[in-house]
């Protein structure tokens, strides 16, 4: 098989499991085949709000981490710093629980491909032992 017809088998694979469904004015839910590790799909929305376009999970990714998770394991130590250290490095927002990329440029794909990232480095904090999450040194 040839790099190409893999590379095809890929995008293919992945692009058509992409999808929007209108959910009201300017609001979009983004199917994805990406899930949470209870095989919910991550809640991804598509909003244009304040003059731009936004991916936003109106934060269903840190309710979803509060199933197995309590609030005070989620915003200190260890798995805030990783939380933290996530959203940033692929320039997520955090509005009080509910996460945000900004799309710059038109770039849909390039905003997606960064989220999902995020959503699912966030949503690694709950396999954190108790002992490792709160162990500073790791």
């Amino acid at each position: 098989m040839s790099p190409e017809t893999i590379r095809d088998a890929f995008r293919g694979g992945v692009c058509e499991q992409v999808d929007l469904k209108q959910e009201g004015e300017n609001r979009f839910r983004v199917i994805t085949p990406f899930r949470f590790e209870d095989g919910d799909h991550f809640g991804i929305f598509l909003k244009y709000e304040s003059g731009r376009w936004i991916l936003t999970d109106e934060a269903s990714t840190m309710t979803h981490l509060s199933y197995w998770l309590n609030d005070e394991e989620l915003d200190t130590g260890n798995r805030q710093e990783i939380i933290q250290g996530s959203l940033s490095v692929f320039s997520v927002e955090d509005r009080d629980g509910e996460l945000i990329i900004p799309i710059s440029d038109n770039r849909f794909g390039d905003a997606l491909f960064s989220f999902v990232q995020a959503l699912t480095k966030v949503t690694d904090v709950s396999f954190l032992s108790r002992e490792r999450a709160s162990d500073r040194h790791f």
